[in-house]
């Protein structure tokens, strides 16, 4: 009897203490959404901006499980996705663009082609389900600050002035000073900002008396400034970490 009852007592004790007060981890991101090609002519230069695969990129995540009703989460990432941008001086081949990122970008490409890359920073407020002893599904929304690298194509040289009368006083048949004037006003470019917001809906699994968890969400985003030629898609992230 004494055996049943210390085996009940620490089942139910193992049960209430599956999911953690506080929990750090890191995670993989899919981004479904891509960037538009664009194409167009800047004096003699003819700008050919390819379109892009999905974003991939890493995560960090902070969520927090000991709230009455609710649970919060914070979560850092950063994705990108390489695209092809090309400069043709009349009657010569194109030439194409390729430099090294700068943080936090170049953890994900050492050197790029260029690239599109979106860090986010979310403030996520979910409603757990807790159907299970070892498994949280959970719903909800949140803020997110989104920060965006420019795009590389027609609209880049004719926004930035010092760029275009470069481009338009220089010797059209040195293709290496036409890609050099490109990439150097790159570098100098401030990235985009902007405040938008997500959807969420995940599912995090520890087992009990275990200081690890697993987890996967998937995000929706809307707003945040992000350049129009890219078309916003659905965010996976899938990883997992200590969770006390």
């Amino acid at each position: 009897m004494k055996k049943i009852l210390f085996a009940a007592t620490f089942a139910l004790f193992a049960s209430t203490q599956a999911f953690a007060i506080i929990g750090i981890g890191a995670h993989y991101i899919m981004n479904t959404g891509s960037l538009e090609a664009s194409t167009g002519n800047v004096g003699p230069i003819t700008v050919n901006q390819e379109k892009s695969d999905g974003l991939k990129g890493l995560g960090f995540k902070l969520w927090i499980d000991f709230l009455p009703f609710v649970d919060i989460e914070g979560t850092f990432n950063v994705s990108a996705a390489r695209y092809r941008t090309s400069l043709t001086p009349p009657g010569l081949a194109p030439v194409y663009l390729e430099y090294a990122p700068e943080a936090p970008y170049n953890m994900i490409f050492s050197k790029a082609s260029p690239i599109y890359g979106i860090a986010t920073g979310d403030i996520s407020i979910t409603y757990p389900f807790d159907v299970l002893p070892v498994i949280r599904p959970y719903l909800g929304t949140g803020f997110s600050y989104f920060v965006s690298t420019p795009v590389v194509n027609k609209a880049f040289v004719e926004k930035n002035a010092e760029l275009m009368g470069k481009i338009l006083i220089m010797d059209q048949n040195n293709s290496a000073e036409v890609k050099d004037a490109v990439i150097d006003a790159l570098k100098k470019s401030d990235y985009e900002s902007g405040i938008g917001g997500h959807i969420i809906a995940g599912v995090r699994i520890k087992a009990p008396m275990m200081p690890i968890a697993i987890y996967t969400n998937g995000k929706y985003y809307f707003g945040g400034n992000t350049n129009s030629q890219f078309s916003q898609g659905f965010v996976l992230e899938v990883g997992g970490g200590f969770a006390l």
